[in-house]
């Protein structure tokens, strides 16, 4: 059973809420209804699901645009019972209301505990989550190249995370530098590995040629399967 919200327009579309027992906020377009409707969790509040809206805004458009039926992935609200990739496995999110200094930890083997003070939203939520991924991750990347440069016989003069939209990693030959797509957190450290060494064998090898191939066999005798199964992931 799920209780229907009041209508809202969007344009001229019609913009419907519909509450279920779900954890994620889901959009689907409806061009030949001229209807949008949003299923959000039973519980979630006005302000969170409010910003939900406003941050699919640019992706409503262009589906209303399209004249498509399609459905978006589901939005974070960095609430309790949602589920996290971290490192290749799935966590649930327990938030803790504190008067205390927001932090996020591990908890056992299945658990992401966030502290956050009394009142935070949802953007701040996110925040504190995304500061802790990439301070986790540009760790993991700092371990990879201090295993790989003596052992490779290249230099990485600096390293950082970025978001990317069509590639996990690149590399910057003349100035020694890479940088690794923000995503990665969410995947198995294999893979992490992987794509660091793809971008320190360019500093080997400038293009992806035989020689550059030779170098990958050599140090990750198993990266075709790894580039297989990480061209199956969506960025």
């Amino acid at each position: 059973m799920y209780q229907r919200h009041k209508t809202l327009n969007f344009g001229n579309y019609s913009f419907e809420i519909v509450k279920k027992k779900i954890k994620h906020i889901y959009f689907r377009v409806y061009p030949a209804k001229e209807k949008i409707i949003v299923s959000a969790p039973i519980h979630l509040d006005s302000e969170t699901l409010n910003k939900a809206i406003l941050s699919k805004s640019e992706w409503l458009n262009n589906q209303v645009n399209k004249g498509a039926v399609a459905e978006s992935k589901p939005v974070k609200t960095y609430t309790t019972g949602e589920e996290f990739l971290f490192k290749g496995k799935v966590y649930s999110l327990y938030v803790f209301h504190r008067n205390a200094q927001s932090k996020v930890r591990i908890n056992s083997g299945s658990r992401i505990d966030l502290v956050v003070k009394p009142g935070s939203n949802v953007c701040e939520r996110e925040k504190i989550i995304a500061d802790w991924y990439r301070k986790e991750l540009k760790q993991s990347i700092g371990r990879h190249i201090a295993r790989w440069q003596p052992e490779m016989g290249v230099m990485v003069n600096e390293y950082g995370v970025r978001r990317m939209k069509t590639r996990w990693g690149s590399c910057n030959i003349n100035a020694g530098r890479i940088w690794l797509n923000f995503a990665l957190i969410k995947l198995a450290d294999p893979f992490l590995e992987y794509v660091i060494v793809h971008e320190m064998v360019h500093l080997l090898e400038r293009k992806h040629n035989a020689r550059f191939k030779g170098f990958m066999d050599q140090f990750i005798p198993d990266w075709k399967r790894l580039k297989k199964e990480l061209d199956l992931f969506s960025l």
